[in-house]
């Protein structure tokens, strides 16, 4: 059974009195479970560590936050019969769990690992309020839901793999929300006729980026850790709904991220400096060159 731990005896806790400890299940891909530091956060704040069920693969990188205890890997083979109801018995004993699933399995196991269990959506449930922080006010049972800027997620200055780039990201989990990347290159040369250092990440779900693209310019396949680090020492990130954007949102980058078929209210990363670009129509094609560039003025306000 895999897990990792981010316990410091003798850290000072954000809430008062006793420490509690939380159980925060949600199964996910990366943006998914950046999502979710809102509601530990607001669990932080009520006297509760959070232990995370998530793929630690993409949760690991929360260990940064000091009010998450540990990430229990929901791909290792002990925990992933907690999908069909089983929790060891060794990591029982939480006071509360969070289960951000419509799985009856995942709700099975947590009543086993925890005193009381909270089922919450992991859909949104109302038009205007995104959805990190729907699932923020669900733990109301348990907690107030923070509703400020939640603390950037930390990460290192030595692991970046350059500084000071404007950094495009053309892709994410689906083709759906991709925005054509040839506008992404328009938008690029345009920046770059303004002074930008501009630099491409491609993840091992891109296909070949245009020709046009000199290699030099590519960061390919950076792990997640060193992403991070890049990310938070960037001028300016452009890039789709995707788990890099909600990565380059919680590290504090100025972040302009695209939505065409998902909604911006719902999905939009959860950050102090984002700029969202969108289309009533729905369709991506339908954002223009000039909507992206003018919203990279504007994030450059934010803070």
């Amino acid at each position: 059974m895999k897990s990792t731990s981010n316990r410091r005896p003798g850290a000072p806790d954000p809430g008062d009195g006793p420490e509690k400890r939380a159980l925060v299940i949600r199964i996910g891909a990366l943006g998914d479970v950046l999502l979710t530091r809102r509601l530990c956060y607001s669990l932080s704040l009520a006297g509760y560590r959070s232990t995370l069920l998530a793929p630690a693969r993409h949760a690991s990188l929360l260990l940064a936050d000091p009010w998450i205890e540990a990430v229990l890997d929901s791909e290792s083979p002990l925990l992933a019969q907690a999908f069909d109801g089983s929790w060891p018995e060794e990591r029982s004993g939480f006071e509360v769990a969070l289960v951000i699933s419509n799985s009856e399995g995942l709700a099975e196991a947590a009543r086993l690992a925890a005193t009381e269990v909270l089922g919450i959506s992991p859909a949104p449930g109302r038009e205007d309020v995104s959805i990190a922080q729907q699932w923020a006010d669900a733990a109301r049972p348990f907690c107030a839901p923070f509703k400020g800027k939640v603390p950037l997620l930390g990460t290192s200055r030595q692991s970046a793999i350059l500084a000071g780039a404007t950094l495009i990201h053309a892709g994410s989990g689906s083709p759906a929300k991709n925005w054509p990347i040839q506008r992404f290159v328009v938008v690029a040369q345009r920046l770059g006729a303004l002074g930008h250092r501009v630099a491409w990440i491609r993840g091992p779900a891109e296909a070949d980026l245009p020709a046009e693209i000199p290699p030099a310019q590519v960061i390919d396949r950076p792990t997640l850790q060193a992403l991070a680090s890049t990310l938070g020492q960037s001028r300016l990130y452009i890039g789709n709904d995707s788990g890099v954007s909600h990565l380059a949102a919680a590290v504090g980058a100025p972040a302009v991220v695209l939505f065409g078929p998902t909604s911006a209210t719902w999905w939009r990363p959860d950050g102090p400096r984002v700029q969202d670009v969108s289309t009533t129509s729905g369709a991506l094609t339908d954002i223009p060159v000039d909507s992206v560039i003018a919203a990279t003025n504007d994030v450059t306000t934010l803070g």
